[in-house]
């Protein structure tokens, strides 16, 4: 067996934000998807939910199909 030539470390690890669980993929999430904030983030999320729900409430039939 030969030892790692580098130890793999999450993209932009340099600070202690990157070390917690989520951390940079969620910074990295934000503008993958073309938000410019958080904020804009959560405001599409929540958005998503609410259609979401009020499609169920119209067809509560379909729901627990």
């Amino acid at each position: 067996m030969t030892p790692p030539i580098m130890e793999m470390k999450p993209m932009g690890a340099s600070d202690d934000f990157g070390l917690r669980p989520g951390g940079w993929s969620l910074c990295r999430d934000i503008h993958r998807f073309g938000f410019e904030t958080l904020r804009k983030l959560a405001e599409a999320g929540t958005k998503l939910v609410d259609d979401a729900t009020a499609a169920i409430e119209s067809y509560p039939g379909v729901a627990p199909a």
